[in-house]
């Protein structure tokens, strides 16, 4: 089984697989020896070629050569959603991204060895937006790689699904990581619980880059950095410390803020927690055991249940529309129904944590009466972030005996 992650970053990407035998993500080396196991966010269009394209180092090694115009900051070209424009070249973000994606797989593919075709790709990105997933999505369609095999994930998700891949003792309190990235320090905290005969995973994301910028002074970060993880820390238990980023890198020498974090507690460091959290994340929901039992209730994830009532061959049902713990982004759906005697719907949200479902009716007075049997709806749910879903009920009429009268109902349900 050939299951790969990647980080993908506006400067800097990395890529891994996930190696059966030693059943743990593998990084994928740009160089050799491996110093340095990112890559740039960089493609290259040579000049008089239109389908010249290359990548990472060796585009940018090309543009120092004259040989082309290079692009970068790929992600921000994403968000923006407007055609990139330089030296008289324009080229759409999923057309970048599709070139870039396309080399990381290749690079994948030629450190995983033999022919095989990706079974489970996770993407995982920093700033989770519908706009930038979007575009990544369409840059994957143009791959001609199926839908179903990607995973699209957050930092904060990658992170979770990292630690909880580690041995239990490690995560049987809080875990934190601390991302002290070029943009400044952001903090995140996991937390597992029992719920219900399952576990589950909640997360904070905390922003922290305009009090702790990137070029703080390295004579005021260390006092910076213990008084706030200090701040953090109070009153919580907490097993294990993530510190990653590059600011944690190279010359960082903040002894009393490492001494803090490691008493009494694990500590590691490194900058491929989130590719392998990502890695881990295809592999466990593709054909892992360790997250069956498990609720992940990330800020990505959907906290509450979508329910509908409904007769099933004369029987009262309920309808489970969207499950908790889902990633937004997916969680759409849409599905057809025939009314028999029905004035309204019945939604029902079973928020995690709550015994309690909450009702909401939504009224068809705006459809046309018909006869029982002879009408056909569609209510279909979509998202645009972890709070809110966006849903829409469509007058289908009846096939060739009935038209649809072009109606429909729109309501927005806060979650």
């Amino acid at each position: 089984m050939f299951i790969i992650g990647i980080d993908l970053g506006n400067e800097y990407s990395q890529v891994c697989y996930y190696n059966v035998a030693k059943s743990e993500p593998e990084s994928v080396s740009f160089q050799s020896p491996a110093a340095d196991l990112r890559v740039p966010t960089v493609v290259l269009r040579e000049y008089n070629n239109t389908n010249g394209w290359m990548a990472g180092e060796v585009a940018v090694s090309c543009s120092r050569l004259g040989e082309g115009v290079l692009f970068d900051k790929l992600l921000d070209a994403a968000a923006a959603g407007q055609k990139v424009t330089k030296e008289g070249i324009s080229v759409s973000p999923a057309r970048l991204l599709m070139v870039y994606l396309t080399f990381l797989l290749q690079s994948a593919e030629e450190s995983f060895g033999g022919d095989e075709k990706p079974d489970r790709i996770c993407i995982t990105i920093d700033e989770y937006t519908k706009p930038t997933l979007d575009v990544i999505d369409e840059a994957v369609e143009l791959m001609g790689i199926s839908r179903d095999k990607i995973i699209y994930s957050s930092h904060v998700e990658a992170f979770v699904y990292y630690a909880m891949c580690q041995k239990q003792e490690l995560w049987k309190n809080d875990n934190v990581v601390f991302d002290y990235a070029r943009q400044g320090l952001t903090y995140c905290r996991m937390a597992a619980a029992p719920y219900c005969g399952s576990t589950i995973v909640m997360s904070e994301r905390l922003d922290l880059r305009d009090e702790v910028a990137y070029s703080t002074d390295k004579d005021e970060l260390e006092d910076t950095l213990l008084k706030k993880a200090k701040e953090l820390f109070d009153g919580k238990l907490i097993s294990t410390v993530y510190l990653t980023g590059e600011g944690f890198e190279g010359e960082f020498s903040c002894q009393r803020f490492i001494n803090f974090v490691c008493n009494k507690r694990r500590a590691f460091a490194g900058q491929n927690l989130y590719v392998k959290g990502a890695c881990y994340q295809a592999y466990e929901m593709s054909v892992g055991e360790r997250f069956k039992d498990c609720i992940v209730c990330c800020n990505e994830r959907i906290s509450s249940g979508i329910e509908m009532k409904i007769c099933d061959r004369g029987v009262d049902k309920i309808l489970r529309l969207v499950r908790p713990g889902v990633n937004w982004y997916k969680a759409g759906c849409s599905y057809d129904f025939i009314v028999d005697d029905c004035r309204e719907i019945e939604i029902f949200l079973s928020p995690v944590g709550r015994k309690e479902k909450k009702l909401i009716k939504i009224p068809l007075t705006d459809f046309p009466v018909r006869d029982d049997k002879a009408s056909r709806i569609n209510i279909t749910l979509k998202f645009t972030d972890e709070a809110c879903c966006h849903l829409t009920v469509e007058d289908k009429g009846f096939g060739e005996f009935v038209r649809s009268s072009g109606k429909t109902i729109k309501e927005d349900i806060l979650l």
